[in-house]
């Protein structure tokens, strides 16, 4: 059995355990519920989403705060910083990143 593993902040962590708890099941059931369903029926609830008008601008701000995310993870952002539009040049290049690639 594989395992897989997230971060997320305690504050979206305690709400998305709420919103699960409503449907009186725990993050992790819902987790295994959704990779299970994804796995089953080989699609994903994003397929298709950035291909409609104003996609692209959409997957580049998501990519960009993907990157973002995965920066600060790597504590190459402190997590306090408070501009996630703009990924400093030294933390894209570490990443192996340009910044046309993230939309800056």
């Amino acid at each position: 059995m594989a395992l897989i593993q997230i971060n997320v902040p305690d504050d979206v962590k305690a709400r998305a355990d709420a919103a699960f708890a409503r449907n009186g099941i725990t993050t992790p059931a819902a987790m295994k519920m959704m990779v299970t369903q994804v796995a089953n029926e080989n699609r994903t609830p994003f397929d298709g989403i950035f291909s409609s008008n104003g996609a692209r601008e959409l997957s580049e701000d998501m990519r960009r705060d993907m990157v973002y995310a995965e920066a600060q993870e790597y504590g190459l952002i402190p997590d306090d910083s408070t501009d996630a539009r703009t990924i400093p040049g030294d933390v894209l290049a570490e990443l192996g990143l340009t910044a046309e690639e993230v939309g800056q």
